[in-house]
Parts: C-alpha cells; sequence; structure tokens
C-alpha cells in the first residue's frame, strides 16, 4: 500500500491539505479513506466517478466504494445533486460537514485559549493563584457570557478596587439583566449614562449599586 500512496503523490499534482490530515488522524481513517479525501478536496467539483478515482490514485473500485460509503457514514461527505454547467442535475460530492467540522474545531481551540487567558487575567490583577473553587465558578460563567464581556467586567471590578469574583459576578448578571451581549452594548450603556448625568469618565458607574 505504501507503493500505492508513493505513486499517487508522485505522479498527480495534488495538494495534501493539513485539515484533511487533521481529521484523517483524530477519526483513525484508513489509508484508503484518506487518499480518497485528498482526491476529493482537490477536484473543483467532487464527483464519485470511479472509474476516474481508480486511475488517479491507483485505489480499486471496491476500496473507493468501501472508503466513500464510510465517509458519508461518519458525515465527513454528503451526496447532492446539483445543476452543472449545462443547467442538467447531477450528482457531486459535498464537503461542506468536514469544512465545518474543522472550523468548529478552531472556534472551540480560540475560545479554549480565551479561557485560559481570563485565568491568567485573574489571578495577575487579584495577585495571587485562583483556588479550585474559584475555577469552578469562573467556569460556570463560560456558559453563560463571552468571555470579552468577563474581561471587561474584570476591568470594571478592578477600576472601582473590588477585586472579587461575587463583584465580578454581580456586574455579569447586571449587564445580563439589561440584555447586553457585547462590549459594544456595554459602551453604550456607559455614554448614555454619562450624558444623562454630565459626567464625563465613562467608567464612573457603579453597575453593581444602580437602584
Amino acid at each position: 500500500m505504501n507503493e500505492v500512496v508513493f505513486k499517487t503523490l508522485k505522479q498527480k499534482d495534488f495538494i495534501v491539505k493539513s485539515f484533511v490530515l487533521k481529521v484523517a488522524t483524530e477519526l483513525n481513517l484508513s489509508l484508503s479513506d484518506t487518499i480518497l479525501l485528498i482526491y476529493l478536496s482537490n477536484q473543483e467539483i467532487p464527483m464519485l466517478d470511479v472509474e476516474n478515482i481508480e486511475l488517479t490514485t491507483y485505489l480499486k473500485q471496491e476500496q473507493i466504494l468501501e472508503s466513500f460509503q464510510k465517509l458519508v457514514t461518519l458525515g465527513l461527505i454528503e451526496s447532492k445533486v446539483e445543476k452543472n454547467a449545462d443547467g442538467k442535475l447531477g450528482e457531486v460530492i459535498s464537503l461542506d460537514n468536514l469544512i465545518q467540522n474543522v472550523t468548529q474545531d478552531i472556534t472551540t481551540g480560540i475560545k479554549k485559549k480565551s479561557q485560559i487567558d481570563i485565568y491568567g487575567l485573574i489571578e495577575e490583577e487579584f495577585g495571587r493563584p485562583i483556588s479550585s473553587m474559584e475555577v469552578s465558578i469562573i467556569d460556570k460563567w463560560f456558559k453563560e457570557f463571552e468571555p470579552d464581556l468577563i474581561k471587561e467586567a474584570l476591568k470594571e471590578a478592578v477600576y472601582n478596587n473590588a477585586k472579587s469574583l461575587k463583584y465580578i459576578e454581580s456586574i455579569l448578571n447586571a449587564w445580563k439583566e439589561k440584555g447586553y451581549k457585547s462590549i459594544n452594548d456595554i459602551h453604550k450603556g456607559m455614554i448614555e449614562y454619562s450624558n444623562n448625568n454630565s459626567k464625563n469618565d465613562l467608567y464612573d458607574y457603579n453597575w453593581v449599586d444602580e437602584d
């Protein structure tokens, strides 16, 4: 089988996309499954042309059909009927599920990094390590609030010299009651308050003690 891969990569101008290798590794795909994914990801309009795939990849037809069915079952690819350039209906292979799967992984990774950053920011501002109980409290925040909002609440707490999770949580809950879902919403609220009360400092507002 290694000879098959060697011939495929040497004689055909394939681009092996890293996300394909990532999915293949995480799902423990077979060599045939991976080669078929590489082939499909290199086609402008992916189609299940078994004869052409056989000539291009050196896989046997049985391997192609078996791998195709496996990839469909795993939800990585999907067979759709669409109109071609001539306006005729034809079967094409959609890789949208594969790409969405990778995109979600990337998004999750970015969000996880933001969460880790917040732990570090809180420890830096508090001047001490946070306890396991405090980590549990912060983890609950992530289920309700975006990381950017938590950072903003921390900024407010530091400004008001109230470095406690209870105070930060009170700010977050106050914003939730007001329907604030983004930093932009918060800043609009601050500006409105500042204009109505003739104050110049946008941060001169105590969300917790508001009547």
